[in-house]
């Protein structure tokens, strides 16, 4: 049986009285199947953590909301708003477990928390209800279970009544609900096993992979896809060849490397059925679709290092804007949370996610440290001038003003007024008339008491103040 290149090319039949009746129907057709299927091919969204290993467009951005989370200082605060230095959970927070650090368990947390929106740690409680040991462990490998409870019997106790976490092997192990973290990110339906981030970006990621095979496709078949064609025909409208040039051709075609170039003797022409790929707009759907990742992920697009327009100016804001809207709330939410569950916000304390490290933070603090000082340079001027009161003065810089008694205030009123009257002309010319009148025979002692009461200098100031001393009048003669 010899088959002509149409037939093995195209698959079309050997029955030559149809062979080429409506061969543009016939073609295209099957040129559908080799490019694709025409049905929507979206992704099994169960499958997160392989969607986090085969996109890079998913992990970059989940990596770089991780590491950034986990760039902050766990500091450990009472209740009056002090840092605590001795506690268990300043320990743990040093040596969480044998192999990582406290960073790294936030990262953990992270990534788990983008790809399930669940995040849980194995933290034991030891005896006097410490807690010297957190081991992230993988989202997809735990199981809920779960009371049963209706809204009426949950004051009765928990929602949960134990996990099962299973090992690679698929050893399965119980785990007490007092020594487990489980963190999660709200749907804003369900209370316990919320709906992954993942699902809401089905469409995109399916666009990405889909975009990626199409790519893959082209870039391995360049030009080996098209159709050839002989420059005449026979009566029948077959090709004007032999048998043995039919197999040659054959055998060549599927012996040959692609890109190669069909070389025969027979006068045919290869005419290419590529499509120009900037047409498909490939690069522009995966744009869009990163984009649908970056916002649903609250980073943005400045962060991502191959895009266009970044600067090193708007790349800088872009990274204080993301710290502030979603990297510190988030991360601040979760300490919240393990605080919660570890017992420490009976006892008085909470977690604070301490960024002020960071350079780029600290650049907001220097501005703001700035604009408070010419703020209250201001208001000194202001104060000083008699426009605002000390009242006002409080009120703007957010400091509360300790009321003081009659008596203190009358005593603050004259030591005001007698440092004014110390540095005033009439104050000195006062001072200079109290040692005339002591020649003149004031007793010294009441010149004395004068500095003491009225420009409220000390006693020892004060004698030493009044240099002259009584004339007698024996004295004069």
């Amino acid at each position: 049986m010899n088959l002509n290149f149409w037939e093995t090319f195209f698959g079309i039949d050997q029955n030559r009285q149809d062979r080429y009746i409506n061969q543009w129907n016939r073609i295209f057709p099957v040129m559908n199947q080799m490019w694709g299927v025409k049905n929507a091919v979206w992704i099994d969204t169960n499958n997160a953590w392989q969607h986090y290993l085969d996109i890079p467009e998913l992990r970059a951005v989940i990596d770089k909301r991780a590491s950034m989370m986990a760039a902050n200082h766990p500091v450990l605060i009472d209740a009056d708003g002090n840092v605590v230095e001795n506690h268990w959970f300043n320990d743990l927070a040093k040596q969480p477990n044998p192999i990582q650090s406290w960073s790294d368990v936030v990262y953990s947390f992270s990534v788990n928390d983008a790809l399930y929106s669940n995040a849980f740690g194995y933290c034991p409680k030891r005896s006097f209800d410490i807690r010297n040991l957190l081991v992230p462990l993988p989202s997809n490998r735990i199981q809920l279970d779960t009371s049963g409870k209706t809204l009426k019997q949950m004051d009765e106790g928990g929602m949960i009544n134990r996990y099962k976490f299973r090992y690679d092997d698929d050893k399965l192990e119980i785990i007490e609900v007092d020594d487990m973290i489980y963190l999660t990110t709200a749907d804003g339906m369900n209370i316990l096993k919320p709906i992954s981030r993942i699902d809401s970006l089905k469409y995109p990621l399916s666009n990405i992979k889909a975009s990626y095979h199409k790519r893959n496709v082209l870039l391995e078949n360049i030009g080996a896809i098209g159709i050839l064609s002989a420059q005449k025909s026979d009566m029948g409208g077959a090709i004007p060849m032999t048998p043995e040039e039919k197999t040659a051709i054959q055998k060549d075609w599927y012996n040959r490397s692609k890109d190669e170039l069909l070389i025969t003797e027979s006068q045919v022409n290869w005419t290419p059925m590529s499509y120009p790929t900037k047409d498909l707009l490939l690069f522009e759907e995966l744009n869009a679709d990163k984009m649908a990742i970056i916002d649903a992920y609250g980073m943005n697009v400045n962060l991502f290092s191959n895009e266009k327009g970044s600067t090193f100016s708007n790349v800088k804001d872009s990274v204080r804007m993301v710290y502030t809207d979603t990297i510190i709330p988030e991360t601040q939410q979760m300490y919240d949370t393990i605080a919660h569950q570890l017992g420490l916000k009976e006892q008085g304390y909470s977690i604070k996610a301490d960024f002020s490290h960071l350079p780029v933070l600290q650049d907001d603090e220097q501005t703001k440290a700035s604009a408070d000082k010419v703020k209250a340079e201001t208001y000194n001027i202001l104060l000083r001038d008699g426009v605002i009161t000390q009242e006002q003065y409080a009120m703007d810089f957010g400091i509360e003003l300790q009321q003081a008694s009659q008596q203190d205030a009358k005593a603050a009123a004259l030591a005001q007024a007698q440092t004014e009257l110390k540095g005033t002309v009439g104050g000195l010319d006062g001072i200079i008339n109290l040692n005339n009148a002591v020649t003149a025979g004031l007793d010294r002692n009441t010149a004395v008491n004068i500095l003491i009461n009225y420009y409220g200098y000390d006693p020892t100031t004060a004698n030493a103040m009044i240099t002259t001393t009584q004339i007698t009048p024996n004295e004069g003669l």
